[in-house]
């Protein structure tokens, strides 16, 4: 994978498509060129390539002039990526205002009588929703949490709220514990960064995704993708409250938690101190 390519696929965590970030890239580049210009040097339709130009300058990463034939330029990333994220953590903070406002109000939407909690079984696909969820279960569990998965699951996860949700956790005093496949002392930083102080390197019985907490939830997956794209909408999980099932999980994780070799993780407190 060459540069243009890895930009391209970090890009399409900001919303762009493959020939968005093509444009842009190209802009950055080849600086003030007309769209008629831009879209004969790369080969691509010109109805596309103004509706991908109409998309850069709403997300404020391009600035078009008002001269006929109309030019545009390319914002540097350093300018326009912060105010994507800005402008995502406005809607952030919206949607948990008007979260807050519905869930005030439910008592008011419905008055049927609530029944007993009943057996669930969701099936979540694309990997961002499959992490959204993770995350909430190990940030409302109230016992211990197995998490067993692969490096390379754990590697994903950094790159998301997962961390943040192990810590806060870990603080409430829930225990995590972590089983992976690997045997490659190297990648125990990894582990650290994640935020887990409690784990185990172990065969697993396949490149699969567990996890479970005590009674309460589970989520699983069959054999995982090798794909390490966050945007992957193919990986999929099934989520339950069954509690056969959970119970089932949890004796077969505890077995491989007993299995596997410990790992000797920095605490919170010692990360801290190393990073001083």
């Amino acid at each position: 994978m060459n540069l243009d390519q890895q930009i391209a696929k970090s890009l399409s965590y900001f919303g762009l498509d493959e020939i968005d970030a093509q444009m842009y890239l190209s802009l950055l580049k080849i600086g003030e060129i007309t769209v008629g210009n831009l879209s004969v040097k790369l080969e691509i339709d010109r109805g596309k390539a103004y509706r991908s130009l109409n998309k850069l300058r709403n997300l404020g990463m391009i600035t078009t002039t008002f001269s006929n034939p109309t030019t545009c330029i390319a914002t540097k990333p350093d300018k326009a990526l912060p105010l994507i994220l800005q402008k995502k953590e406005h809607e952030i903070t919206f949607m948990k205002k008007f979260a807050d406002e519905i869930i005030a109000q439910q008592n008011q939407l419905t008055h049927v009588e609530p029944s007993i909690e009943s057996t669930s079984f969701s099936i979540i696909q694309g990997r961002v929703n499959i992490y959204t969820r993770i995350g909430k279960l190990i940030e409302e569990a109230t016992d211990t949490v197995y998490l067993i998965t692969t490096i390379d699951d754990v590697a994903m996860m950094y790159h998301t709220s997962i961390p943040e949700k192990i810590n806060a956790a870990i603080k409430k005093g829930r225990e995590i514990r972590l089983v992976i496949d690997t045997d490659n002392d190297d990648l125990v930083p990894l582990i650290t960064r994640l935020g887990i102080t409690n784990a185990h390197i172990g065969k697993l019985p396949s490149k699969s995704r567990m996890v479970v907490e005590k009674g309460k939830q589970l989520i699983m997956s069959g054999t995982m993708r090798e794909s390490k794209d966050l945007n992957d909408e193919i990986d999929s999980i099934l989520q339950t409250n069954s509690p056969n099932m959970i119970n089932n999980i949890y004796v077969l994780c505890s077995q491989l938690w007993k299995k596997a070799k410990p790992v000797q993780v920095l605490s919170a407190s010692a990360r801290t101190y190393a990073k001083q």
